[in-house]
């Protein structure tokens, strides 16, 4: 039976990638690798996947035995009494053991068996590191998508912060006399724009925060916030063509 290989992990994921791993403290936050472990045990894709390889592993290992040899082992013992008068009651005892094994020479259809069992397992296995690279990849998705959108957040919110300043020293202005009710109204427009953009912000964090939740199984799923800068080291080999090959 040909040797099976561990279903790869993280072997399209480039390594620079697991790198950032290097992240910034926070409390109750989990890594990129947290959470990808939190949703193998989850998804429902993967878990088919996995539940349908070991099927399969131990479908071949039956077939595997039906061509191997067989060995039977049997003990026996047993006594008896005799007693014929005038002579002596007399007591006879035997023991017995046997002990044989056979192999069949040319069984068709149980090579044929184990022969299409380890094409089996051999599909089965690649279809488990298909499901695991899927996983991959929609893990590090939304992982990065949460990043992103709080990112984006703070982004506004501090852009609400200048704005509402800008809004209040126009008003200031006006009432002094030394800006127009425009330079007011636009100040005002402004604002209303940027906190249409936070409510719109807050709706897509949510939304992406869900999101992972759903895939990994929590429902407070936090990542990690990447250390800033962030540098990573250069991808070996640096040929894209290299990883696509692999």
């Amino acid at each position: 039976m040909p040797r099976l290989r561990t279903p790869m992990r993280f072997k399209l994921l480039p390594l620079a990638l697991l790198a950032a791993a290097t992240f910034a403290p926070s409390l109750h936050a989990q890594s990129l690798v947290d959470l990808y472990t939190s949703a193998r045990s989850f998804d429902a894709s993967y878990q088919s996947a996995k539940s349908q390889f070991d099927a399969t592993l131990a479908k071949s290992a039956q077939a595997r035995a039906a061509i191997l040899p067989t060995a039977n082992f049997a003990l026996g013992a047993s006594r008896s009494n005799q007693e014929v008068l005038p002579q002596p009651e007399r007591s006879y005892g035997s023991q017995t053991a046997t002990i044989s094994a056979s192999q069949p020479l040319y069984r068709p259809a149980n090579w044929a068996s184990y022969e299409q069992g380890n094409k089996q397992v051999a599909l089965a296995q690649a279809q488990l590191q298909a499901a695991e690279q899927d996983l991959i990849v929609r893990v590090s998705q939304a992982y990065f998508d949460v990043l992103a959108s709080t990112d984006s957040l703070a982004f506004v919110k501090s852009q609400k912060t200048a704005v509402a300043e800008q809004l209040a020293s126009a008003k200031r202005n006006f009432e002094v006399g030394t800006s127009t009710i425009t330079d007011s109204r636009e100040a005002q427009a402004r604002y209303d724009l940027v906190i249409a953009q936070e409510l719109a912000a807050e709706n897509d964090l949510r939304v992406k925060t869900i999101a992972l939740n759903q895939l990994v199984g929590k429902s407070d799923a936090a990542p990690k916030p990447l250390a800033a800068p962030v540098v990573l080291a250069p991808l070996e080999p640096a040929d894209a063509e290299a990883w696509v090959q692999q």
